[in-house]
């Protein structure tokens, strides 16, 4: 759990590093299949879970949004739990050995050399094409190289992405939200390639703010028995999973200005909505009790889209990797996992010549009844703190390993123990940020 006091934080600079005891935490997994689907099993452990998300609050005749999901946790707790996997089946350079590694880069948002809004805006295809102002997770193959190097600004064109797309060259991004995306029964689907996108169709969330802020929805008082939450009750975390912390379509009515609005009256600021296409093709369930988030994420094992997922097949092992959200942290304040390997069947095709030694395979487990009935095989995992390690580093000179992440032989785990891994990431992060870490407790004399 959490100690609540980061090892160093400097917000301007979008630095937050945990406490050293919190660089590792556990998850467990486990996936179980059928003819027709696929189910993967989530058990996170979390002693504050938040199923609360970003709240406007009305304060002095103004509504106000409350939750940032800027650097490291929000300092009100609102901020939803998410847990989350990539998806890879070999197309994706790097990813068997490295895992999530390879979609971090210079200039990415909430890393201390992010790019400048400004600069990304008038960008041709991330601000003019995708209408963005930040750079999120891309794939090296969505980037024209210039002296071994993948630029943010260096996007290849729309028919060469799209092209990639048809060959299935990106990361299928599996993502259970616990306020956007659980209450009505869904994970949220999308992709990797030179953004990190949502797949195609319509998404479980959108804005319940207009563009003065004003809310465009308030809660049916017929239904929910009042117009509004409060916020200190949501600062309490008096709401419970099976209370309208949330709101969509049936618990709500359109917003009346005139109402007499109280201070710290509160309403969710995103409104939830059935999807539609490859973006709804998730189904989920998520639950936090006694300690634990227990979530399943089910899919057909046909791609719902070919172009923004993947097809799971018998006989076929793919690579994975898993990250969570907790503790009221969004954006790169998650922990993640190292790559791993699933099999479907007993094929030991891994969907990838020279795959690295030390890779782990999960086994999933089938069943030629309904998932509901199959008992999961539990398989234990840990996430780690990534800090601001991205793979220009990871391939620069400077990185004692940079020629095992360059020629891919190697699993990064063959490398590094876990705990000892945590530590050079935080390492790397200070010294990168000019300062000393031994005078954070962190020695000076750790080794491969």
């Amino acid at each position: 759990m959490a100690s609540g006091e980061p090892l160093y934080a400097d917000l301007e600079r979008n630095v937050y590093i945990p406490a050293m005891e919190d660089l590792v935490r556990p998850l467990d997994v486990a996936f179980t299949y059928n003819e027709d689907s696929v189910r993967v099993h989530f058990r996170f452990e979390t002693d504050r879970p938040s199923w609360y998300h970003q709240y406007l609050v009305y304060e002095d005749g103004e509504w106000n949004r409350y939750g940032s999901g800027g650097q490291g946790p929000d300092k009100h707790g609102l901020y939803e739990d998410r847990v989350s996997m990539m998806l890879d089946d070999g197309s994706v350079e790097g990813f068997a050995e490295i895992g999530g590694f390879v979609t971090v880069h210079p200039g990415m948002r909430s890393l201390t050399n992010a790019a400048p809004p400004s600069s990304v805006e008038v960008h041709p295809h991330l601000g003019g094409n995708l209408g963005r102002s930040d750079v999120r997770k891309f794939i090296r193959e969505s980037r024209e190289e210039v002296q071994d190097e993948y630029h943010w600004s260096q996007t290849r064109s729309t028919e060469e992405l799209d092209q990639l797309r048809e060959e299935g060259a990106f990361l299928d991004l599996w993502q259970w939200r616990a306020h956007r995306s659980n209450p009505l029964g869904y994970a949220d689907n999308g992709y990797v390639l030179e953004y990190r996108h949502g797949s195609e169709g319509t998404g479980m969330f959108t804005d319940n703010n207009d563009d003065s802020g004003q809310p465009k929805f308030m809660f049916d008082p017929q239904v929910v028995g009042r117009y509004a939450l409060r916020k200190d009750s949501l600062l309490d975390r008096q709401y419970g999973q099976e209370d309208p912390y949330y709101i969509y379509v049936g618990n709500s009515v359109p917003f009346d200005p005139d109402h007499d609005w109280l201070d710290g009256d509160a309403l969710p600021q995103r409104f939830l909505q059935e999807p539609e296409g490859s973006r709804g093709a998730l189904k989920a369930d998520g639950y936090w009790s006694d300690g634990f988030w227990d979530i399943t994420i089910t899919r057909t094992l046909d791609a719902p889209g070919p172009k923004d997922s993947k097809t799971i097949a018998e006989g076929n092992t793919y690579n994975v990797a898993f990250a969570a959200h907790t503790d009221g942290a969004g954006a790169r304040w998650h922990y993640v996992s190292v790559p791993y390997g699933v099999a479907f069947g007993d094929s030991d095709n891994t969907n990838s010549s020279d795959h690295p030694d030390g890779l782990t395979v999960i086994h999933a487990k089938f069943t030629d009844g309904p998932l509901d009935k199959a008992e999961p095989d539990w398989f234990e995992t840990s996430l780690f703190y990534p800090g601001q390690v991205d793979l220009s580093w990871l391939e620069n000179i400077d990185h004692p390993g940079h020629q095992f992440v360059r020629d891919g032989s190697m699993h990064m785990l063959e490398i590094h123990d876990l705990e000892v891994l945590s530590q050079f990431i935080v390492r790397h992060e200070l010294e990168m940020l000019g300062l000393d870490p031994e005078e954070f407790g962190v020695s000076p004399e750790l080794s491969y």
